[in-house]
C-alpha cells in the first residue's frame, strides 16, 4: 500500500507541472487515478496522507500579528457551511494557510457544482497546500541550481 501511495503522490506532483488546474479538481483527480488502476481505498489513503502532512501540522503562516478571521460575502455564507468555515478558520489559526490560500480555497469551493462538504473542502485544501508547497520547493531548487552557475 505504501508504494501505491507514493505512486499517487508522484502522479499528483507531476500533474502540478503539467496541468496546474488538475490538482484542484478532486473529482477529476479521482477519475484520473481510477483510470490509472488505483482503487478507491488507495486513492483515499494517499489523500489522507496529504491531509496529514499538509493540514495537521502548524504552518509557516502562523503569526500573532495577523488576524485569523475572514469576512465571507453573503453568497459565500449561503454556500459554505459554518462547519467548513470553521475548518478553514482552524487552518489559518494554526498557520497552515494564509489569507491568499484561504481565498483560493474559498474560490474553488464557490466554483463547485454543489455546496461543498467538509470532506470535499479538506481534499481541496490539502491539494492546494500540497501544490503550493510543491511549487515553493521547485522554485528553491531552481534558484539553487541557477545560483550555482552564478557563483
Amino acid at each position: 500500500m505504501r508504494d501505491k501511495t507514493l505512486n499517487i503522490l508522484g502522479y499528483l506532483s507531476q500533474s502540478l507541472l503539467r496541468d496546474k488546474d488538475l490538482v484542484y479538481d478532486a473529482q477529476e483527480i479521482w477519475e484520473e487515478l481510477t483510470c490509472l488502476g488505483f482503487s478507491d481505498d488507495e486513492i483515499e489513503t494517499a489523500l489522507v496522507h496529504i491531509e496529514k502532512i499538509s493540514l495537521e501540522v502548524p504552518g509557516t503562516y502562523w503569526s500573532e500579528c495577523y488576524p485569523t478571521y475572514r469576512s465571507y460575502s453573503p453568497e459565500e455564507m449561503t454556500r459554505i457551511s459554518p462547519k467548513v468555515r470553521g475548518f478553514l478558520w482552524g487552518l489559518k489559526a494554526k498557520g497552515v494557510i494564509d489569507h491568499a490560500l484561504e481565498d483560493e480555497i474559498v474560490q474553488k469551493a464557490m466554483n463547485m457544482d454543489e455546496e461543498p462538504s467538509l470532506r470535499e473542502i479538506k481534499t481541496v485544501a490539502a491539494l492546494t497546500v500540497f501544490g503550493y508547497e510543491h511549487k515553493l520547493q521547485l522554485a528553491k531548487e531552481i534558484r539553487r541550481f541557477t545560483g550555482s552557475f552564478v557563483n
